[in-house]
C-alpha cells in the first residue's frame, strides 16, 4: 500500500515537472513578446516627440525667416524713400501700411490731441529714429531677438539706424494680422525710448 501511495505522487510530481517545463519555456515567451512591444512602443513614442521637436524647431527657423524677410522689406522701402525726398517722408503712410490696428489706433488719438490742443507729440520718428527731418539714414545688422509662434505670432527684430558717421540702436515688436507681419512698436534704445509708452504719456498729460 504504502508503495502504491509512493509510486502515485511519484507519477504526479513527473507530472508537475513535465507540465511545469511545457509551460515554463511558454511563459517565458510571453514575457519575451510583451517586453518587445513595449520596447517598441517607448521607441516608436521617442520618435514621435523627437519628429514634432524637428518639426517645431523647422517652422521656427521657417517663421525666423519670413518675420526677417518682411523688415528687411519693409525697411528698405524707407530707405528708398528718404533718398528720393531727401530724408523728408510720409511717416503717416508708412504706419498705415506697416503698422498694427492697434498701433494706429493709438497714433491716430495722438494726432487728434495734437489737433485739439494746439501741440506737437515729439519724441523721435520712430521710422528715421531721429529728431530732426531731412536726415539720410540707412538700417542694417536686422537680427530677429525674440519670436513666439503659439497661441500668437509675435516677434522682436533689432537692427542699427546708421546717419553720417552716428549709428543707433533700435528694436520694433511686430504681431501677425490679416496673413502677415506687421510692426506694434518702436523702441530707440540710444536713448532708450518705448515711443508706444511716450505716446500714451502724451495722452495722458493734462495740457493747459
Amino acid at each position: 500500500m504504502i508503495i502504491l501511495i509512493s509510486q502515485i505522487l511519484e507519477r504526479f510530481n513527473y507530472k508537475k515537472i513535465v507540465l511545469l517545463g511545457f509551460a515554463l519555456p511558454m511563459i517565458l515567451a510571453g514575457c519575451s513578446s510583451r517586453n518587445q512591444r513595449d520596447s517598441h512602443a517607448v521607441a516608436t513614442l521617442e520618435t514621435a516627440q523627437k519628429d514634432i521637436a524637428m518639426n517645431s524647431e523647422m517652422r521656427y527657423k521657417v517663421e525666423q525667416g519670413i518675420v526677417l524677410e518682411q523688415v528687411r522689406n519693409i525697411y528698405s522701402v524707407i530707405r528708398s524713400d528718404y533718398m528720393i525726398h531727401g530724408g523728408v517722408f510720409d511717416s503717416d503712410l508708412f504706419d498705415k501700411s506697416y503698422c498694427s490696428k492697434a498701433w494706429n489706433k493709438l497714433l491716430l488719438q495722438v494726432r487728434c490731441k495734437e489737433e485739439r490742443t494746439n501741440t506737437l507729440f515729439y519724441e523721435i520718428n520712430p521710422w528715421s529714429m531721429t529728431r530732426f527731418s531731412g536726415m539720410i539714414v540707412n538700417f542694417d545688422e536686422f537680427e530677429v531677438t525674440d519670436l513666439v509662434i503659439e497661441p500668437e505670432k509675435k516677434a522682436s527684430v533689432s537692427f542699427t539706424v546708421y546717419e553720417d558717421d552716428a549709428y543707433t540702436p533700435a528694436r520694433i515688436d511686430l504681431v501677425y494680422e490679416n496673413g502677415r507681419w506687421v510692426i506694434d512698436n518702436f523702441y530707440n534704445l540710444k536713448y532708450m525710448l518705448d515711443v508706444r509708452n511716450c505716446m500714451r504719456q502724451f495722452l495722458a498729460h493734462d495740457i493747459v
